[in-house]
Order: structure tokens, then sequence, then C-alpha cells
């Protein structure tokens, strides 16, 4: 293994200070730009672990962080880039971690699907579908009986509602009262396998409904402003009582890889560009010249950070 020392600008830092609306869009354009910039190395198999993009759900990841107010402790599923950018974790440290690197943010050794930084809350990051649930409700139950204000987040997918292990932690979550947030991203697939396949509705919610939690929904088509007030809506209530966050979404990258994913397994062409005109990241980009500056300039830095590593293995 070897040091990452190069360091990128400042101008794609994710800790910079963000004032309004506009701000957090940025973000998540450079949250895009880092995983295509990412997905574009990776063809070039110097990247060995398995890598779950995130491309085509950013639009709400810079608003978590924003809505967060004191401690919070973060589970999430193998397609974990999201929550360690949402929350914010050292940038260089997740790209290390990817390349094998022992300045990874687990020393190399943990890859894409286990990424971690305890700094900013991302407690683990678990690739065995629906098994950071259990871990995510030990949180929460520590947090009530030691009276400690710490929300506890569950980040998990559509395909995880069909575990069971899913039901039994919402089942106990709402009859214990914890304070923990359950983000449950749907992006209508499972690998390549529609949603409509696999349960007979597409509301997710319903499983919270059983459990008598409040549940709320995100849409990709909702404005920035919306999306918000949802999550901090969502946030506020789950200090002190269990809340069930699901956001609709769809990847527009393979489930594992580095290729746009626009006919395999149940996909159509013409479902995937009707999403694709849709997505509100690449709606940002493709309006505004200073988002798609924004967007080339970061994705410009990210590759010539992974030349650069790349060239020293």
């Amino acid at each position: 293994m070897i040091s990452l020392t190069t360091r990128l600008s400042t101008s794609i830092s994710s800790r910079h200070t963000v004032r309004d609306l506009q701000g957090y869009i940025n973000k998540a354009i450079i949250y895009r730009a880092i995983e295509m910039a990412l997905a574009h190395q990776y063809a070039n198999q110097k990247i060995r672990c398995p890598v779950h993009f995130s491309i085509g759900q950013e639009y709400w990841l810079p608003f978590l962080k924003k809505n967060l107010h004191g401690q919070a402790r973060c589970f999430s599923s193998h397609r974990s880039h999201s929550m360690y950018l949402a929350l914010e974790g050292d940038l260089h440290a997740m790209i290390a971690e990817l390349y094998g690197l022992s300045t990874g943010c687990l020393m190399g050794r943990g890859g894409s699907m286990h990424l971690k930084d305890l700094k900013v809350g991302l407690e683990a990051s678990v690739p065995i579908v629906g098994s950071s649930l259990p871990l995510a409700l030990g949180s929460a139950f520590s947090s009530k009986h030691s009276k400690k204000q710490i929300l506890t987040i569950a980040y998990f997918g559509d395909g995880a509602c069909e575990e069971g292990v899913v039901h039994e932690c919402l089942n106990y979550a709402s009859a214990n009262m914890l304070p923990i947030l359950f983000i449950c991203e749907n992006n209508l697939y499972s690998c390549n396998t529609s949603l409509r396949r696999r349960q007979p509705s597409d509301d997710m919610t319903r499983f919270a409904e059983a459990a008598k939690i409040t549940s709320f929904r995100l849409m990709s088509t909702d404005s920035f402003e919306k999306v918000d007030s949802i999550l901090a809506t969502s946030i506020a209530h789950s200090y002190s009582m269990p809340v069930f966050l699901e956001i609709r979404s769809y990847r527009l990258y393979e489930h594992c890889g580095h290729r746009i994913d626009r006919d395999c397994g149940d996909r159509t062409i013409a479902e995937y560009r009707l999403f694709e005109k849709l997505d509100p990241v690449s709606i940002e980009i493709n309006q505004n010249p200073n988002s798609k500056e924004l967007f080339e300039n970061t994705y410009q830095q990210i590759t010539d950070l992974c030349s650069a590593i790349e060239s020293s293995l």
C-alpha cells in the first residue's frame, strides 16, 4: 500500500460554508461529478473492489447534514457513497479506500461497500442487504436508555424491505419509541429486477404504516425547497420517535460497476430516457452555465487525482 499525498483544491471541498439554497444544489453537482469521474476511472481496472455508485440519487444528499442538529450515528447499506458524501466524510480517504491505499478510511481493507468515518457519524456500511438495520436499532436503543440526544439513521434500499429483519426492526422501534430515522431510498430496482415484479405496491411507507410509524416521502421531481423542508421535518421528529422517510430516486448507472444502465434486466431504453430527463441534478447542470462549469471543473480535478494515484501504483 502507498500513501495518498495529492490534495484536491479547496474549490471542491465538501466542507465549505453554504448560506443559500444554490450552495446546497452546488454540493449535489459536486457529488455527481465525483461519482462520474470515479466511474470513468473504474474502467481502467485499477480500482479492484466492487463499486456501487449513487449516480442519479444525489439530489437530496446535501440537505441531510444541513438539517442535523447535534450528534448523529448513521448506518449505511452497500451503496455507501451516498451517506459518506451526505455526511461530508473525508473525500481523500474515500478515494484512497477505493484504491486499497493505507490512507483510506478503512486503511484500504474495506472498499466501496464498507465506507466509514466516525468523525462525521458514519458508524458502518454493511453490504449484506438489511443487515445495517439491527445495528442502527441497537444504537437508538442505547441512545434512549442513556438519555442522550443522539439521533440514529438507518439508510437502506427498497430491496431491503423484502428482508424480514427490516420489519422486525420497524416493529421494535415503534413498540419502544426509539429515536431513529429510517431512510429507505426507493430507486425502483433491486440489481436489475424491477420493483413491480418483486412487490405488490411501489409504496414503501406502507411498511411504516403497519408498524404505526410516522412516514414522509421525497420525490426526485420535488423542488429543492420541498426536499429541504421534508428532510428538516423528518429529522426533527426522529430525535424523539421513530420516523420512516421514503426517498424516490432513479439509479442511472448499473447496480455494480461503471456502465450506464440503459437496458439491463427489466430496464428499457424508453424508461431510462424518461427518468434521465427528470433527473434534477442533470437539469441543473444542463440549464445553469455556472453549474455546468462547477461540474466540469470538479470532474477534471477528480480525474487528475485518480490518474496521479494510478500512475504510482
